[in-house]
C-alpha cells in the first residue's frame, strides 16, 4: 500500500523542519528560519511546501510528527498541527520518537562495527539527558518499544563503550568526557530532521502502526521544573 504523499513534521527541538514525501520518497525538506517561532512560521511553511509540489492538504494520505522527548513548546505545536491536518483531511497519523528518528540518521554507517550500539541522545536539562540505546541487528523494530531513558549526564556516559556510535544535539557539551572508541555524528546528522521522521512514518505505516488523532500526545518524559517543584512542595 501506498502511503505518499506523507507531511513529516519536527518541532521538537531549537529548529524545526517538516518533509514531503511523494511515492515514499522524498521530495523535499524546508527547515524554518534560525530564530522564526515555530508557532509563527509552521502553518505558512506547509502550505508553501504542499503548494510548491501541487498538492491540496486533502491529497495526503500520512502526516508524521516527532511526538517528543524533545521542547515542551515545540512538541505541543507540531502534535496540535499533525492531529488538526490529519483530523480535517482523514490522513493517517504517525507519532514518531525522536530519539527513533535520530537514530536512523546514524543506522547506515556502514564505517562502524555492526556489534557497536546506536546511542540518541537529547538535552534533557538540569545535568540529565534522554537517551536512547539502540541494537544495530535490530533497527527494523525501531518505533515499536519507547527505549527512552532519563538519565544523569554522568550515568549515559558510563554506559557508552568501544564501538557505539552517539547522535543527538548534545554531543558537543559531553565530547571531551566521550570515552576512546567511541563515535560521534557530526554536522547535520546531530539535529532531529523531518525527513528521519517521515522515513521511519513509512515504515511504521507499512507494520500498520497509526497513531489515533484523539489520543496522540507529547511524550514529555519529565515533568517541567515548575511542575517537579510543586510536586515536591506537596510532597514536603
Amino acid at each position: 500500500m501506498n502511503y505518499s504523499p506523507l507531511l513529516a513534521l519536527e518541532t521538537s527541538g531549537r529548529t524545526a523542519s517538516l518533509a514531503l514525501f511523494c511515492q515514499e520518497t522524498l521530495y523535499q525538506q524546508v527547515t524554518l528560519p534560525a530564530g522564526e517561532r515555530v508557532a509563527v512560521g509552521l502553518v505558512p511553511a506547509t502550505k508553501q511546501l504542499l503548494a510548491g509540489a501541487n498538492i491540496a492538504p486533502a491529497g495526503l494520505a500520512a502526516v508524521a510528527v516527532a511526538s517528543g522527548p524533545g521542547s515542551f513548546t515545540g512538541l505541543r505545536i507540531g502534535i496540535t498541527a499533525a492531529k488538526t491536518l490529519a483530523y480535517a483531511t482523514g490522513a493517517q497519523l504517525v507519532g514518531v520518537n525522536t530519539l527513533d528518528a535520530l537514530a536512523t540518521q546514524v543506522a547506515n554507517a556502514s564505517e562502524e562495527p555492526s556489534d557497536g550500539h546506536i546511542w540518541a541522545v537529547l538535552d534533557a536539562q538540569r545535568g540529565d539527558v534522554f537517551a536512547a540505546k539502540y541494537d544495530r541487528l535490530a533497527l527494523d523494530q525501531l518505533g515499536e518499544t519507547d527505549r527512552t531513558q532519563l538519565l544523569a549526564g554522568a550515568q549515559w556516559l558510563e554506559q557508552l563503550r568501544p564501538g557505539d556510535v552517539v547522535v543527538g544535539p548534545v554531543t558537543d557539551r559531553y565530547r571531551e568526557r566521550i570515552p576512546e572508541g567511541v563515535a560521534l555524528a557530526t554536522g547535520e546528522q546531530c539535529q532531529p530532521q523531518a525527513r528521519s521522521v517521515g522515513t521511519l512514518a513509512l515504515s511504521l505505516l507499512g507494520r500498520g502502526i497509526t497513531s489515533d488523532p484523539f489520543q496522540l500526545v507529547p511524550h514529555y518524559h519529565r515533568l517541567s521544573a515548575a511542575e517537579e517543584k510543586a510536586r515536591a512542595s506537596r510532597a514536603g
